[in-house]
């Protein structure tokens, strides 16, 4: 069972409850800190990208077209669809020789909302480039492309593409490919639907590979630096990933999902962390990242007081008028269950 992990207070009372489930895992496979249930099943996400985008690296396609770290840790966002996003997108579409209608994610507006006012004042339409998942279609364009596989119909779960993402996904899991059950994700390729666990020990191998095959270590290391490295890119203008590498001189691999999932490896333990709000939604989803990792002991006191504003943000209404808090009111359970 999930267990309470926030309060949300208005005028000293609490308005709201959010219960979570939580995995903390080591590369070896061992629990090593949960909430709930660390077994509780869910939809992967967009917190699966990193492992959707490992096959560009271990086909050659990215090293075919010359990826740089940005572009790789580009084809692993959730971004919020701004300017520089779009560009780096673009500009990959066209090494590839693709454009934005090969793209099969779907159009919307960029999540991050200052963009998509200025393109609306502006007269601008979005288009498939402005997706936030637009980087992670393109890295399976790549794919297709080193695969001599069809550019269309990449998002079908039977298309080369999505066969060998599978089989990156079984592999950094521990899941049978047999065994992994899949739902069809916001942008139309197949979503896994596995234990927080398993989540958790994929972070922690994407940041630990030691003892996986060598092309995959160098593969997995190419990922997780580049995601290290330009938190930016994979997320956007205040999001968690880049609050949280800002606070911690980028010490983390982070990545969230919709549904309210968030994981992270954290590359100088050697462990994975998986988060599902049980609500799925992803105002509390700071709260009990940052307090998982505070119980984990793997934040500085110095590092806690930048976090603590995104840890148990103040409430305010249309007036700006302090109405109440958002706090974390858990701690992580230790060792075996």
């Amino acid at each position: 069972m999930s267990e309470l992990c926030v309060k949300i207070t208005r005028g000293g009372m609490v308005e709201s409850r959010a219960f979570a489930d939580v995995a903390v895992v080591d590369s070896l496979g061992h629990i090593r800190y949960w909430l709930g249930d660390p077994g509780r099943q869910a939809f992967w996400r967009s917190s699966a990208k990193p492992f959707q985008a490992l096959p560009v690296l271990l086909s050659g396609a990215a090293s075919q077209y010359h990826f740089t770290s940005e572009e790789v840790a580009m084809i692993c966002a959730s971004h919020g669809g701004e300017a520089e996003h779009v560009r780096t997108v673009s500009g990959l579409l066209n090494r590839i020789g693709a454009d934005a209608q090969d793209l099969a994610c779907g159009i919307h507006p960029p999540s991050y909302q200052p963009a998509a006012r200025e393109m609306q004042q502006q007269g601008i339409e979005p288009t498939t480039l402005h997706n936030n998942c637009s980087g992670k279609h393109t890295g399976m364009l790549t794919l297709a492309r080193a695969l001599g596989a069809p550019l269309q119909g990449y998002e079908n779960p039977s298309h080369p593409v999505q066969q060998k993402i599978r089989e990156s996904v079984a592999l950094m899991t521990g899941v049978p490919e047999a065994d992994l059950v899949t739902g069809t994700d916001g942008c139309s390729v197949p979503t896994f639907y596995l234990p927080l666990a398993r989540m958790a020990f994929a972070f922690a191998r994407l940041v630990d590979p030691r003892g996986l095959d060598e092309n995959v270590q160098v593969g997995a290391t190419i990922i997780a630096e580049a995601m290290r490295a330009h938190p930016y890119l994979v997320s956007g203008t205040g999001r968690l990933e880049v609050t949280l590498a800002d606070a911690t001189g980028n010490r983390f691999v982070a990545k969230g999902g919709a549904e309210a999932v968030f994981c992270l490896g954290i590359p100088e333990k050697g462990l994975g962390l998986a988060v599902k709000v049980d609500d799925g939604m992803s105002r509390t989803v700071a709260s009990v990242v940052i307090q998982s990792l505070r119980d984990m002991g793997v934040l500085s006191d110095g590092e806690m007081a930048q976090l603590a504003d995104a840890m148990s943000p103040v409430l305010r209404n249309h007036r700006g008028l302090e109405v109440g808090r958002i706090e974390p009111v858990f701690h992580l359970h230790q060792g075996k269950l």
